[in-house]
This record gives structure tokens, C-alpha cells and sequence, in this order.
């Protein structure tokens, strides 16, 4: 199955979003979209250097050489840009028209290799960038796995950086802080440093004291009000109009201070936002303990923006399930909690452990949750073009995937699970689910 590609109709016979390259792996039959092209966007998740069984590549492997050079995780890094560009071009735009790319490694000596390979196959014009490191990857022997999301070349939109005076990105990395493609604006991965590189004196707690402000309601101020705050004005946008954050939190103890400072800037009801607990140190700067990206609507098209109200259960309460710009949805993180814990269904009996999935318990729960957001915006659960699954445990995948299956099929689910932390801020959690999805032309308001 690995090559073929095919359009995704809605009951009517209008025609939703395509799939492209879509392979089978393994026993458990897991059917992987790398690429989808969803109206004027091109979204590529999960792109591993991987064959079409799903294993990695021998030729980056090198088995019987592994030493050659270039380095393995170099050799990995070119072959997925390469693979991309072909299959961005399948889809109907190129590596020049990227807007964001999100990169996830189990170990940090991977990074610089990895740029080196990206800033060549993107000619040293690297667009915004999150770069995390987390506990594993579905292939246990790949360095990285890569999200890209793209403008398509009959768009019309220009794709390009904004120039901002008090922002900078590391020099071994080369990527755009800040980038506008139409009337979005990518705000690259965050942290609360300064000119320097290392994380501001007004973002800590001063080396001798102990109790003189906490750390991370400090770290968290800093950053919305030096960075994204001053990213989003170079780029025309302001933070009332971010349609999706994406928060890494270095100490999982952190998430309630974190959204203290993080609801108040938006004067009480934040954007949508996923909320991932993460190994410190995880990020570039090594006392870093949070880093956040975002997505936002420019300031011209403010009309646009929708918000998605609905019945579900988040991680905060103040907080918006999703919003609707254009024909995407973007949606909070979503997990298998209510309001006191764990949901019912996924609890595990004592006496009877074997008995019971928790695992596919909670993603039937987030599902549940996801169809009700995707019905309020006028969609359905055939459209996610992007599904990043944050698990305690990837043993337990194919239990999760499994409930995908009965809800879409095997039309190719886009997707890509990472093993995060070993807990995910509620007792029992294993799962935080963060979905984008496509609202046809047909159904939008």
C-alpha cells in the first residue's frame, strides 16, 4: 500500500482532504498518512526515515558500516527532507513554501547533525522550529521524528519571515522565529532567554534566594512578554488571536502555576492549548523549564476566527476547546479525564487487571471528546489532518490506534505518538491527544 494516495470523501460526495504515501506497518495493520493536503495546506507527521514496511532504512542504518560518514543521524535527517520535498511536491507545494516544522529526538547528540542536514536541504532558509526531547520514538532505532505543515503553491500565500528587532534564534539552528503564510503567523518554540541564549535573570529565581518569586510563574511571564508577545506584533498578530499553543513543561509539578500566569495574560480564557510534561532538561537551553509555539491569525482577519464551545472536559476550565479559522480546526489537548480524574471507563480494577485497556479506555474517551468538538465545527473525525499522540508507554500504541480504526477505518490515519513522561498530570493518565483538523468549504458558516 505504501505510494498510493487517494481523496477523502465526506457522505455527500465533496471531496474532504488526500492522503498521500500512505504504508501498513506490522501485524497490527497500523495504516500511517504521512502527508495530507487539506485545502490551501500541506501537513506531513510522523516522518521517520523509514521504508515501506515501516522499518528504518538500511541505507541510513549502514549496518555493516555504521560509522561512515556522514553521521548516522545526519544521514537520517537527509533522507527525511528528501523523502519530503517529493512528497510535499506529490501534494502540491515544495520545501521553500514550509511554515513550521516540529522535531522530536530521544537523545540530544541527534540535534546538530539533524541541522546540518536541514539547513542544506532547505538552502539555510529554515522556517519556525520546536525542537523537544522526549522519551521514545515508535522506531527504537530512529534519532528523530518530524511534523511539517506547508501552504500549497496554488495558495497564492506568501511564505516569509518577519523581521524582528528583539528576536533571534540560535545560529546552529538558522530557523525563522516568526513567519507569516497568508494570514497565519508561526511563532517558532520559545523559551524565556535572552540576547545570550540562556534563560534571563528576570526569569528565575536569583541564585541565592529561595523563596523570592516561583521559577516557573517567572520563566512564564517572561516569555509571553518578551517573545511571543513581541513575535506576534512583528507579524501583525497579538495574543487574542493565537488559535493554537503548544506548551512543554520540563516539571510535570509546574502545571498549575504555569496556568496561573498563562490564563491571565489572556485575561482569563486561553487559547487552545496542549500541555505536555517533558524530561528536563528537554529543550536547547539547559535550565530551561517550558517552551511554547503557537499559531495565530493575523490581525487583518480577525472576523475569522471562531471559537468552538462545547461540553468537554479539559485540562483547565479556562480554557477554548478549539478554534476555527478558515477550513482548520485547531484543538486543545485532549485527554481521558472529568472533573474528578481519570475518566470512569478507563479505570483499572485491582482485582481485575487483566481484564481491562486503559489505554484504548482513554483514547475512546478523547475520541469521544474530538467527535464532539469536530460536530460543533461543522466536521467530523475523518478530517483530523494531524493527530500527535503524547503516551506514557508505546507498548500500549496499537491499543490506541485500534480505536481510531473503528471510528475512521484504514483510510490512513496522520499521525505520530512519542513517549513523553512517565506521568501525564493526572493520576492514571496515559494519553494526551493533539488533533488539527479540515472543515470543507460545504459545511463552514
Amino acid at each position: 500500500m505504501a505510494g498510493s494516495h487517494g481523496k477523502q470523501l465526506d457522505k455527500r460526495g465533496i471531496m474532504t482532504i488526500e492522503r498521500f504515501s500512505v504504508a501498513t506497518y506490522g501485524s497490527a495493520r497500523i495504516v500511517h498518512a504521512p502527508v495530507v493536503r487539506a485545502g490551501n495546506w500541506v501537513f506531513g507527521t510522523g516522518l521517520r526515515a523509514v521504508d515501506a514496511s515501516g522499518q528504518l532504512d538500511q541505507g541510513v542504518l549502514r549496518m555493516g558500516r555504521p560509522l561512515d560518514a556522514p553521521p548516522k543521524a545526519e544521514r537520517e535527517a537527509a533522507y527525511i527532507f528528501s523523502a519530503m520535498q517529493r512528497q510535499l511536491q506529490a501534494a502540491g507545494s515544495d520545501l521553500s513554501r514550509v511554515a513550521r516544522l516540529d522535531q522530536y529526538y530521544p537523545d540530544w547528540p541527534a540535534v546538530d547533525p539533524y541541522h546540518c542536514a536541514r539547513k542544506a536541504a532547505m538552502k539555510g532558509k529554515v522556517s519556525p522550529s520546536t525542537s523537544v526531547l522526549v522519551e521514545g520514538l515508535l522506531n527504537t532505532d530512529a534519532d528523530m521524528d518530524i511534523q511539517v505543515m506547508a501552504a500549497t503553491a496554488d495558495s497564492g500565500f506568501e511564505v516569509g519571515p518577519v523581521a524582528s528587532p528583539t528576536l533571534g534564534a540560535p545560529k546552529e539552528s538558522g530557523y525563522s522565529p516568526c513567519l507569516r503564510a497568508g494570514d497565519l503567523i508561526f511563532v517558532a518554540g520559545q523559551l524565556a532567554r535572552d540576547s545570550s541564549g540562556n534563560i534571563a535573570p528576570e526569569a528565575r529565581v536569583p541564585d541565592t534566594q529561595l523563596w523570592k518569586g516561583t521559577r516557573i510563574k517567572l520563566e512564564t511571564d517572561y516569555l509571553i512578554r518578551e517573545r511571543l508577545v513581541p513575535a506576534l506584533e512583528a507579524g501583525g498578530s497579538e495574543l487574542g488571536l493565537i488559535l493554537k499553543a503548544q506548551v512543554y513543561l520540563g516539571h510535570e509539578a509546574d502545571l498549575p502555576a504555569f496556568l496561573q500566569v498563562w490564563e491571565q495574560a489572556f485575561g482569563g480564557k486561553a487559547p487552545p492549548t496542549t500541555i505536555v510534561p517533558v524530561r528536563h532538561p528537554a529543550f536547547g537551553t539547559r535550565d530551561a523549564t517550558l517552551e511554547v509555539n503557537v499559531i495565530a491569525a493575523h490581525a487583518s482577519a480577525r472576523d475569522r476566527v471562531v471559537d468552538i464551545d462545547c461540553d468537554v472536559e479539559l485540562i483547565s476550565r479556562n480554557m477554548v476547546p478549539a478554534r476555527r479559522f478558515d477550513d482548520l480546526l485547531f484543538c486543545a489537548g485532549l485527554m481521558a479525564i472529568d472533573r474528578d480524574g481519570l475518566a470512569p471507563a478507563a479505570r483499572i480494577s485491582a482485582g481485575t487487571p487483566y481484564f481491562d485497556d486503559s489505554t484504548g479506555a482513554q483514547m475512546a474517551d478523547i475520541l469521544e471528546k474530538a467527535g464532539k468538538i469536530f460536530a460543533a465545527a461543522g466536521s467530523d473525525l475523518n478530517n483530523v489532518v494531524r493527530a500527535l499522540h503524547f503516551q506514557t508507554d508505546l507498548s500500549t500504541f496499537s491499543n490506541a490506534y485500534e480505536k481510531w480504526r473503528m471510528v475512521i477505518g484504514d483510510v490512513g490515519l496522520p499521525f505520530s505518538s512519542v513517549q513523553v513522561n512517565p506521568s501525564l498530570f493526572v493520576p492514571g493518565a496515559e494519553l494526551i491527544v493533539d488533533l488539527i483538523g479540515y472543515v470543507s468549504v460545504s459545511t463552514k458558516e
